[in-house]
């Protein structure tokens, strides 16, 4: 146990709160969050080694209870990677990153009336929305680009009784991830294009100001602890700047 309960002792305070409470948020540059999530992260892939196998009944024992969901090493760090490119220096990149899970009281969207389907006398759906990263970056070309990654997991709760008379219980869950896209330029660099990709859900508004689009996509995940891949959100942010161009500029 005492290779991950070291990598774990050598996190900072702050870094041992998010492993713990699976939450933090706040504005920061991209280096300084990279240097608060990069630990994290790193344990975080220690910690998976030794649950896979890599150690002892204690030491896996340790990593499951100081588990650290994927999604902040598989999406929110190499994200913040990518836009620190883009990022303009002068101003924060805001994060806030939920990995508490789906299964919270304050996520439950709603809950179905009992009613019977097949062989099972009572099912029970319910459904929860979990905004696990919500994100504001500012790119040096004068664009705000706000972004946001929810999973909606859809369980059912079904009981049926044996042909023997024994109550028999039956959880089945499935879960797709929304992930949404806000991009907003300035009016006076830019303005709205005629063509893009085609994306299900957009909406394009050319203001005074500034030209605003927004987009969504959702993905069907295998299973629950699935993580959308970071390329689709990327996808979003290329295919919304297809939708403005260059504003022209009137001739002297």
């Amino acid at each position: 146990m005492s290779d991950v309960k070291s990598a774990f002792k050598a996190l900072t305070a702050e870094q041992q709160a998010i492993v713990r409470d699976g939450r933090v948020a706040g504005e920061r540059s991209p280096d300084d969050w990279l240097a608060l999530l990069g630990p994290v992260a790193e344990y975080d892939r220690q910690a998976d080694a030794v649950r896979e196998g890599g150690g002892g009944f204690w030491a896996r024992r340790y990593a499951r209870k100081h588990d650290v969901p994927n999604g902040l090493r598989w999406f929110a760090v190499p994200l913040t990677l990518i836009l620190r490119e883009d990022q303009d220096p002068e101003k924060p990149l805001a994060l806030k990153i939920d990995l508490s899970g789906p299964f919270q009281p304050q996520k439950l969207v709603t809950t179905s009336p009992t009613y019977k389907k097949g062989a099972y006398h009572k099912v029970v759906d319910s459904l929860h929305a979990d905004t696990w990263l919500e994100g504001h970056a500012h790119f040096a070309d004068g664009a705000d680009v706000r972004f946001s990654v929810t999973d909606h997991v859809r369980t059912s709760n079904k009981t049926k009784r044996s042909a023997s008379g024994k109550t028999k219980r039956k959880v089945k869950r499935k879960k797709k991830t929304e992930l949404n896209v806000t991009l907003s330029v300035p009016a006076r660099n830019y303005a709205a294009a005629t063509a893009g990709r085609d994306v299900p859900k957009q909406t394009v508004k050319q203001g005074e100001n500034r030209t605003t689009v927004k987009l969504s996509g959702t993905m069907e995940q295998p299973n629950v602890d699935a993580v959308a891949p970071i390329w689709m959100l990327l996808e979003l942010i290329s295919a919304a700047y297809e939708r403005v161009e260059p504003a022209r500029r009137k001739k002297l």
